[in-house]
C-alpha cells in the first residue's frame, strides 16, 4: 500500500504539463498580441518552449521526490536500529548487573554505529557538540 503523504507520479507530472501549456498558450498569445500572424513555426516555437518548461519543472519535482524518499529510507533505518537497541536496554532490568552493563553498553554502541553509519556527517556535528559539552564540565 502506497503512503498517502508521498506525492504520486500524477501529482508531481500534473504541474509540470499544466505549467508547460499555460507557457505555450501565453507565448501563442502574445505572438498574436504583438501582431505576428500565427504560423506553423511560431507554434512549434511556442510548443517547444512549453515542452522544455515542462521538463525542467518535472525534472526538478523528479529530484525533490528522490531526495525524499532517501531521507524517508535513512529515518526509517535509524528507527529500526534505534528501537531494537532500545528494546535490550528495556529487557535489561531482568538481568543480572553485568548482564546489564553489558547489555547497555552494547546498545549504546549500535546506536552510535547507526548514527555514524547511517547518518553519515551527522554525528561529527553531535560529537563537537558532546566533545564542547565536556571540556566545559
Amino acid at each position: 500500500m502506497r503512503n498517502p503523504h508521498l506525492p504520486s507520479l500524477a501529482s508531481r507530472l500534473g504541474p509540470s504539463i499544466l505549467l508547460g501549456l499555460t507557457i505555450a498558450v501565453i507565448g501563442a498569445v502574445l505572438e498574436v498580441a504583438v501582431g505576428h500572424h500565427p504560423s506553423t513555426f511560431g507554434s512549434l516555437d511556442d510548443l517547444a518552449v512549453g515542452i522544455v518548461s515542462a521538463l525542467v519543472v518535472f525534472a526538478y519535482e523528479q529530484r525533490r521526490y528522490r531526495a525524499l524518499m532517501r531521507r524517508l529510507e535513512m529515518i526509517a533505518s535509524m528507527n529500526h536500529h534505534v528501537r531494537n537497541a532500545l528494546q535490550a536496554i528495556a529487557y535489561s532490568p531482568y538481568a543480572t548487573q553485568e548482564q546489564q552493563i553489558t547489555v547497555i553498553r552494547d546498545s549504546v554502541a549500535r546506536i552510535q554505529w547507526a548514527l555514524d553509519e547511517v547518518l553519515p556527517g551527522e554525528s561529527g556535528i553531535a560529537a563537537k557538540e558532546q566533545s564542547s559539552i565536556h571540556s566545559k564540565s
